[in-house]
Formats: structure tokens, sequence, C-alpha cells
């Protein structure tokens, strides 16, 4: 199998909360790898991963820092962010929030020749004040909800606690949420696609979810990314260990049956994070 190179010239996300993109930056590096570090969901999860996260700094805030910052790192093997550097500063408050967000994000790691590496990759993560309005209008908060008891600061993720995460919707369960929420995507429901989509997210301290996977192939024609949507819909009381708050991994099965009642998609929801 011929080799194939790739001249990477700083390839970075240009990640904006209102309109987030994949982009190449003007370069500096070279690798030879079959593929760059991908977020789990794409650009779309990323997206909204950032809209729900980022917590503007109050100072900066109210004195209307605005910036973005540009973060440099490698993503190792197993997916995670080290090495991690700031190439373009904002202020110190802006910086330290720009590299949290990086911490917490799982990667899909490069290959080559078949086999995972390390590979050196970049971030660019813009704080806009008049953008933060509107998202914290979106989302209803400006400030972490959970602040009764600390947070573990580790980044580790438990799959056991004394409490786990409780949904937050006093109307409806969580599967009555998935299905009542959920649009069968049209290219699958006109090609009959049907079947199973295991997936695995982190709630994170913040109630939030983070990392959303899909376990295998999931199903095609739309499926896979309409499942991820929806679990990123949802919120949770977070998870309790060890008197602290934590980051917890759940998992879910969502099925897709055209025998299955689901919500009209004539609106287009189903996509309105990708537009």
């Amino acid at each position: 199998m011929r080799k194939l190179f790739y001249i990477l010239l700083i390839s970075q996300f240009s990640i904006l909360i209102s309109n987030a993109c994949f982009a190449q930056d003007k370069g500096r590096y070279s690798f030879n790898v079959d593929n760059f570090p991908d977020v789990y969901g794409g650009r779309t999860e990323l997206k909204r991963y950032l809209n729900d996260h980022l917590v503007y700094p109050t100072d900066d805030f109210k004195n209307k820092k605005e910036g973005t910052v540009l973060l440099t790192f490698v993503v190792t093997k197993e997916g995670r962010s080290t090495n991690i550097e700031v190439a373009k500063p904002v202020t110190n408050a802006i910086n330290k929030e720009a590299v949290r967000l990086l911490k917490l994000i799982d990667w899909i790691p490069s290959h080559k020749e078949g086999n995972v590496v390390d590979v050196k990759f970049s971030l660019e993560i813009p704080f806009s004040v008049s953008k933060y309005k509107k998202t914290i209008k979106e989302r209803g908060f400006d400030k972490p909800l959970y602040t009764d008891l600390p947070t573990d600061t580790s980044l580790n993720v438990y799959e056991t606690a004394e409490q786990s995460p409780i949904f937050n919707n006093p109307e409806k369960t969580f599967t009555d949420f998935i299905y009542s929420t959920l649009e069968y995507p049209d290219v699958a429901a006109r090609q009959n696609i049907e079947g199973n989509i295991k997936l695995t997210f982190v709630v994170e301290p913040d109630g939030m979810v983070s990392n959303i996977k899909i376990i295998g192939d999931g199903v095609g024609g739309g499926c896979n990314d309409e499942a991820i949507r929806v679990i990123g819909l949802t919120k949770y009381t977070p998870a309790i260990r060890d008197k602290k708050y934590v980051r917890y991994r759940m998992s879910f099965t969502m099925n897709f049956s055209l025998k299955n009642n689901f919500k009209d998609n004539s609106n287009g929801s189903q996509r309105s994070w990708g537009q």
C-alpha cells in the first residue's frame, strides 16, 4: 500500500461557539500519518461541547476581555492531550479556562501504517462576550450550578459512585425524553435503515455531558449523528464520590425502529448543531 504523505500546516479547529468549523492553519509541521486527530462526533459535537461547558472568567467577562486562545499539544495514542502550550494567549484566566476545556476532551488518535501514534495538533478556542451572552441564555446558566460540594479535579472518569448521576427532567424519564426528542433521519427512513446504537458518555461535574462515543459501527443513514445529538441534550445532577462531584461514565443503547413513533423532523432540528 502506497504511503500517503500529508503536510499539516498546523491543522486546527477554528471553533466558534456560533459557527464551529475545521480548518488548516499556515504551516509549521509535516507528518507522515494516515489521519489526524478528531473529536468523537466531529465538529458538531465539539461545538456543542464548547457551548455547554465554556465558563467565561467573571472579571474578563465584566471587562469585556476577548480573544482567541491557540493551544498546541500532543494527542497521545490513548486519545489524551499532553504537552499543552498556550501558543496565542489572551488573559491568564481565559488561557486557564481554554486549557481546562481541552483536558476534558477524548480524541480519536492518529494512525500511521495501521498503528496508533502520537501527533502534535492544535486547537483554537475563541472567547466572545456577545456570543457568550447568547450561550448562557441557551443553556440556562452562566456559573456552575453545583457548588455545595467540591469538584474532583483529578480528571478521572468513574463508573461507580455513592450517588450516580440523576437525570434532570421532572416531567419525563430519561428513556421517555430520548424517544420523544429523537427524530428519525430522512435518509434512514427512506432506506428502511434500522438498528441499535450503543453509546457511552461522561456526565461532567457541571451536570452536562461530554465525550459521547458510539461503540462499534452503530447504524448508518444519519442515525449515529442523531443519537449523539439527542444524548447531548440531556442534563443531570452530577455523580458524587467521596463527597465530591465527579466525572462519571454512563451508557445507553438507542433503538432506531421505523415501527416506533418519533418526533416530526420536518423542522430540521436534528441538524441544528451543524449549521
